[in-house]
């Protein structure tokens, strides 16, 4: 009878122990949960985003290169204002190397000053020799009408060998005449013809300075509009240096019309084929950090391109029409980088979770789930559907309201 009581005292005192630990147990997991330990699986229209990179562009504005000057294909950059510059119309832009015009202007003043230092004294030796030749014309005239006047005179009165000889003089007399008359006529042709030459060569080097001068002008760029000052980038996203060398066609800053403002995105080619026109946009400018706007896809590109030529990741470029209701619209300038979200797509009643609230174990999801009425935690495997690095979509293994640990742990 004692040994029956001795087992029934000691079964009793194990339930005893066993039942205190237990609920002791259940007294600390539940004094341990609190409400930041818990997050609850909620219903929501889980919106499928993508991210692309991009900058902001005009689709109008006045492009600014080197002047249009004849047999020059070439330039340097001297002097260029300040990308960002707020400018008025007749503002100065940028300046151009001169030394080369200027080396040219001094040699084109030289050959000038040259030509029409001869033109003078040619022009002062024509005017003396044909006021020669005309003195010399005179004088044979003079003399051949004095022997026509005495050869008439003497046919009555003289013999006639006098007579032959005056005539013979008078004939002489004549031919003189008659050759300094076509010499001078000559000489002044000639004389004439080569001082026209020498003017046509004066305007040739005066009209060639003229040109110089007005290529001067032109190496200093002003603005034809009022605008803000945007540099123009290359293919490798670099803006011109002062020092740089500029072909004629090339294009150094532009002075874009902010009302037509809109972004260009890249998108990676794996998301590419999933934007389409219409779908919405959120947009992050670096320059204005913690602000962002919205906009709407307008249009994508049908190539594929490398962005860059040390990033081999091809992308395709979206243009995003920008919400001009947004107060930023006064602080966005074309060339800002920005961040975009394209919403390509939503799943209504979708269960999401943090992605803080998963634990990876040979590629598989496991959350903790809080049981409220064993008051303890459900080790529970899941599968995800998709994610956006701070969010999980749950294909399966949760149900809406259930509450689980913000952080397992073992």
């Amino acid at each position: 009878m004692n040994v029956k009581k001795t087992i029934f005292i000691v079964a009793a005192a194990i339930i005893l122990v066993v039942g205190g630990v237990s609920f002791y147990r259940i007294q600390l997991a539940s004094a341990a949960v609190s409400d930041k330990d818990l997050v609850s699986v909620e219903t929501v229209d889980y919106p499928v985003l993508i991210t692309a990179t991009g900058i902001l562009e005009a689709t109008s504005s006045v492009s600014i290169g080197p002047p249009q000057i004849r047999n020059e294909f070439r330039f340097r950059l001297a002097r260029m204002v300040d990308e960002g510059t707020e400018v008025s119309e007749g503002d100065f832009l940028v300046e151009f190397d001169t030394s080369d015009v200027s080396r040219r202007m001094r040699e084109q003043t030289a050959n000038l000053q040259r030509v029409q230092e001869e033109y003078q004294k040619k022009r002062s030796d024509f005017d003396i020799q044909v006021r020669e030749l005309r003195l010399s014309v005179e004088e044979a005239r003079a003399d051949y009408g004095k022997l026509d006047n005495k050869l008439n005179y003497q046919v009555e009165l003289e013999s006639a060998l006098t007579v032959e000889e005056t005539r013979i003089r008078r004939d002489a007399a004549r031919k003189k005449l008659e050759f300094l008359e076509a010499k001078l006529k000559n000489f002044e042709a000639a004389g004439q013809l080569d001082l026209q030459i020498s003017r046509s060569n004066g305007n040739h080097y005066r009209t060639h300075l003229d040109s110089l001068i007005e290529a001067m002008e032109k190496l200093t760029v002003r603005a034809p509009v009022s605008g803000v000052v945007i540099y123009k980038r290359d293919w490798n996203n670099e803006a011109r240096q002062i020092g740089s060398n500029v072909f004629a066609l090339d294009t150094v800053l532009e002075i874009p019309d902010l009302n037509t403002l809109r972004a260009k995105l890249y998108v990676d080619e794996v998301d590419a084929g999933k934007v389409k026109p219409g779908q919405e946009a959120s947009i992050a400018v670096d320059a204005l950090q913690g602000k962002s706007f919205s906009g709407t896809i307008s249009s994508i590109s049908a190539i594929l391109k490398q962005l860059t030529f040390d990033r081999p990741q091809k992308v395709t470029e979206a243009f995003v029409a920008i919400n001009k209701d947004s107060d930023l619209i006064k602080q966005l300038r074309p060339g800002m980088s920005l961040k975009a979200q394209i919403q390509v797509g939503r799943y209504s009643g979708a269960l999401v979770i943090p992605m803080s609230c998963i634990q990876e174990r040979d590629g598989r999801s496991f959350v903790q789930v809080w049981k409220p009425v064993e008051q303890t935690w459900e080790w529970r495997e899941i599968t995800l559907r998709t994610n956006d690095g701070l969010t999980a979509l749950v294909d399966s293994g949760l149900n809406a309201n259930e509450r689980i640990r913000t952080k397992p742990r073992l």
